[in-house]
């Protein structure tokens, strides 16, 4: 029987009210008199009336250069007036930070004259630091606190003295986005060629209505390159570089790592032959070289072809980063276990007594509105509910390559709509119609290797131009169909790619193409040999993985088409009296790039009966639809339309959206996501949102009861730190519980997931830094053992009506995450957002799923996990 926990640790530390962080900084404000020939600068760069300055670029060097320096000055240029910019512990050379500006302006692109003319009216005179006292626990210094406070326990935990016992690790600061990062140093296992570092995060954060600012922590791994990589043409490679002396003598040194990137150059030869030498290229390195400190950093060549000799330099040591793809296989897995983790967070929390206190760990909420939701919802789909979604005809295209990949399709089909289906050869292009009652469903099977294969991307065809043709020779080959139709496309894998063939991936012009004459569409890796017999099941059958990925394919279409096999279940007694409707409202962004020279910026809102049965769709200039009508209409007017919803119009599209919702049914629970709406409806930020009221700007806050029925919870992910890590606890020991917990405030929950099902074989007995005895063995460290942890996923109850109990709504909540029907593990959102966020695979070319892909993205940067 598994362990239960009663109780959830979280890797959260409040400041301690008896003993203060009270110290001298030193501030450094950005002279108000730069500003206008920056802007200038920037003009001229850009192009346009711009008159914002591109301080982040700047503040990007001068964190990497002077990393006891705290940027508070995110946005700069309008207004004239000086601005605080720089906090730091010691009141670093002005000069130093003169030169990193001048470098960075003398690396813009722009004339020389003007260039000139810019530093002319830049003096270093200008740059004063002033002495300030700072209470990190006052509630008027929060805006500084969230800044310095990560600065700060970097930095204690980083002195040279500081060590922590598990493994004697020790650790350098390093520049992040967001709060601090630190990185153990020297590498573990260098010497079996697996290296690999420790990585902590560390963020400042708030929690909704409240201002007190709190510490979260996290622990992974960064994962180093041991061998000569293939690095990416298209995209920049991070190096870590630890320089023993300071680029910038009058800086002054401290322990840390800066980051530059490294990528493929490529250049053609006298002989016609191309070469791909790597090359730094980043602001950064532009600006290292207008100081004339380029030549610090290693030759790149050298860097590629030996990557672990840097890596196990005492001096100027240097660490490619790895990540997918630039390598054949995997030689260290992602994420810490938490055999790893325990020890780290202890570590963490003693080294910052007495200041900081970790929080006590958080009590179950027991609470549960539908019980059962958990896995796949098997068995037939009725006719009638088909017809009711759907209507009298329903078109099911299969556009596989092999017999044996059409047949596990219409192996499941069959499972689906409860009736025997012809064999794969005895389908064709004709339809198939399958009578049932109140629908028809008809089936064929597209033999169309034009539109599956592989972009012509020829040196005088771009790969928007290749879209766009296959799009157009889709349409021709297809042509428009005249009722619901959805196919299933079987399609390489990831791996056929990779690195020179990114540009031939076909998928986003099929789904485009089909989109245009009203087809959706689902993605599926093709038939393969396995190389290992399938795994035994408890009821003695043996699993298939094509059979299973297949399935999985087949199911997605049904998601698109918005069928739910079987409706919620009622609430249990004593929680909610009413089944409500399920409101989500998404942000989709789309900025412009090479690959489709168009930005996007459309709300989308799901709304979804009190059954769970009958979905609906919503988007600016889009009235409800049912979903699959609706992700149809979305493809078809936004895929090329320049569409930039501003604040305003978001905050509008909500405000009508509710309105219809609530008009419509009696009760009504609104889902937003913080990271993903916050920023057009800044109601929804922690600062400003308020108990059981509805914002629609700070002129129009109105009571929540203005809308009858109308409940919301706010969700808030992972992004950023933005939320804890955490496990269970109790007498036994710790380990990783599904469940709802109260957080620490009124109305604050979190919800966790039970181990999926694609990480069975993660264990958390294992570890990657020491030996550790595992079911009474010794086990060496396992540098590639598959390691699982649960997301934290905050759920703040904003808004309720009078006699309603918090826990009822988040439990509400917390269960949704159990109650897409089509996937066998917890989705990290409520289904209505899991829903809306799905209609990003209609509008961005990166969200596309692939039923069976297991590789990475290319792109993908390694992080803590």
């Amino acid at each position: 029987m598994a362990p239960k926990y009663d109780e959830l640790a979280v890797t959260v530390m409040r400041l301690n009210s008896d003993a203060p962080i009270e110290r001298g900084y030193h501030l450094m404000h950005f002279p108000g008199r730069w500003k206008d020939p920056l802007r200038r600068l920037a003009a001229t760069r850009r192009g346009g009336d711009f008159v914002t300055i591109p301080i982040r670029e700047l503040n990007a060097a001068i964190t990497a250069l002077v990393p006891d320096c705290v940027v508070t000055l995110e946005y700069a240029g309008r207004g004239d007036d000086d601005q605080e910019w720089l906090l730091a512990h010691r009141d670093v050379n002005p000069a130093a930070i003169f030169n990193i500006v001048a470098a960075w302006v003398r690396s813009q692109k722009a004339a020389p004259d003007q260039i000139a003319q810019t530093l002319s009216q830049l003096r270093a005179s200008d740059l004063v630091w002033s002495t300030v006292e700072i209470n990190l626990a006052a509630p008027d210094e929060i805006r500084r606190a969230m800044r310095l406070l990560p600065m700060d326990i970097a930095a204690a935990l980083s002195r040279p003295e500081a060590h922590c016992e598990y493994n004697n690790l020790r650790f350098l600061r390093c520049p992040t986005d967001t709060g601090a990062e630190l990185i153990s140093w020297p590498p573990e296992r260098i010497e079996d060629q697996t290296p690999f570092s420790v990585m902590i995060g560390i963020t400042a954060q708030t929690l909704p209505t409240s201002g007190e600012v709190l510490i979260y922590t996290s622990y992974g791994v960064r994962r180093w390159v041991p061998v000569r990589p293939m690095l990416s043409l298209s995209n920049a490679h991070s190096v870590y570089i630890a320089p023993t002396v300071p680029y910038l003598s009058d800086a002054g040194n401290s322990r840390h790592f800066g980051i530059v990137k490294i990528r493929a150059s490529r250049i053609k030869g006298d002989d016609g032959e191309m070469t791909y030498p790597p090359r730094w290229d980043d602001n950064l390195a532009e600006v290292l070289r207008q100081l004339g400190c380029l030549d610090r950093l290693p030759d790149p060549q050298q860097l590629i072809d030996k990557p672990l000799d840097y890596l196990q330099r005492t001096g100027d040591a240097a660490a490619l980063v790895f990540r997918t793809g630039m390598l054949g296989s995997e030689r260290v897995s992602p994420g810490l276990s938490l055999t790893d983790r325990e020890p780290l967070v202890e570590w963490v929390a003693s080294e910052l007594k007495p200041h900081l206190e970790l929080v006590a760990p958080l009590p179950r909420e027991k609470t549960v509105v539908y019980k059962g939701l958990s896995g796949i919802s098997d068995g037939a789909i009725s006719p009638e509910y088909l017809g009711k979604v759907v209507g009298p005809r329903l078109t099911i295209e299969l556009l596989t390559d092999l017999d044996n990949a059409t047949s596990y399709a219409l192996e499941r089909l069959s499972t689906r709509l409860g009736v025997p289906l012809p064999e794969a050869k005895d389908l064709g292009e004709t339809e198939t119609l399958i009578e049932l009652g109140p629908v028809t469903v008809g089936l064929r099977k597209l033999s169309r290797p034009t539109i599956v294969a592989d972009l012509d991307r020829s040196r005088t065809q771009n790969k928007q131009s290749a879209i766009e043709q296959r799009v157009d020779h889709i349409a021709g080959a297809l042509g428009d169909v005249a009722h619901p139709t959805v196919t299933l496309v079987e399609i390489a894998p990831a791996e056929a790619y990779k690195n020179a063939k990114r540009g031939s991936d076909p998928k986003w012009a099929i789904r485009h193409g089909l989109v245009r004459t009203g087809r959706l569409s689902q993605f599926v890796n093709p038939v393969t040999t396995p190389k290992k017999p399938g795994r035994m099941r408890p009821d003695g059958t043996t699993s298939d993985a094509n059979r299973e990925r297949f399935a999985a394919a087949v199911d997605e279409l049904f998601r698109h088409l918005g069928i739910r096999p079987a409706p919620l279940p009622a609430p249990l007694s004593g929680t909610l009296a009413r089944q409500p409707a399920l409101l989500a409202v998404w942000m989709i962004r789309k900025n412009k790039t090479r690959l489709w020279g168009l930005a996007r910026q459309v709300p989308v809102a799901v709304l979804v009966d009190p059954t769970g049965q009958h979905i609906q769709v919503t988007a600016p200039g889009i009235g409800w639809q049912p979903l699959h009508e609706g992700l149809v209409e979305i493809g078809k007017r936004y895929i090329n339309e320049m569409l930039q919803c501003g604040p305003e119009d978001v905050v509008r599209f909500v405000k009508e959206t509710i309105g219809e919702a609530t008009a419509a049914y009696p009760d009504t629970l609104l889902l937003t996501h913080a990271q993903n709406l916050r920023s057009v409806w800044d109601q929804l930020g922690n600062n400003r949102i308020r108990l059981d009221t509805i914002a629609f700007g700070a002129a129009e806050v109105m009571p929540i009861s203005k809308f009858p029925g109308l409940r919301h919870v706010r969700v808030r992910g992972s992004d950023g730190g933005e939320t804890p890590e955490c496990y269970g606890v109790n007498e036994d020991g710790s380990g990783q519980p599904k469940g709802l917990w109260r957080f620490l405030r009124s109305r604050t929950f979190g919800s966790t997931s039970g181990k999926p099902s694609t990480h069975s074989g993660a264990l958390m007995g294992v570890s990657k830094l020491i030996p550790m005895e595992y079911k009474d063995k010794q086990t060496a460290p396992r540098p590639k053992a598959q390691v699982w942890n649960p997301q934290f996923v905050e759920l703040f109850v904003a808004g309720l009506q009078d006699g309603d109990q918090a826990e009822h709504w988040a439990a509400l909540a917390h269960d949704l995450r159990d109650a897409a029907p089509y996937v066998r593990d917890t989705t990290a959102l409520p289904w209505p957002l899991h829903l809306a966020n799905k209609i990003e695979e209609y509008l961005l070319p990166n969200r596309i799923t692939v039923v069976g892909e297991t590789a990475g993205p290319e792109t993908d940067e390694e992080g803590a996990s």
